[in-house]
């Protein structure tokens, strides 16, 4: 699933939450790095829903979210669609 994400920032502070899911967000020096750590809290999010009994929530259509002035959306896949963690101590 590919949830709409929104950039904040720019030069040496990035920050990206997701409309869909309150609370969620992530920060990065550059946006690279910011990308990073959001799919890394989306993932955690996935690991979270899954270990509660809950289903994901569904995703809304990027073309229904409201862009504040001065970001940027995109949208971010989950790769724990059905999250397992094996290695974890």
């Amino acid at each position: 699933m590919r949830y709409p994400a929104i950039i904040e920032g720019g030069g040496d502070d990035y920050g990206i939450w997701f409309p869909d899911l309150p609370g969620i967000v992530a920060m990065g020096g550059t946006l690279d790095e910011a990308i990073c750590n959001a799919q890394e809290a989306l993932d955690d999010y996935a690991i979270e829903a899954k270990r509660d009994g809950i289903g994901l929530i569904t995703p809304s259509s990027p073309t229904t979210i409201e862009v504040p002035p001065g970001c940027t959306l995109t949208t971010i896949q989950t790769v724990r669609e059905t999250p397992e963690r094996s290695a974890l101590p």
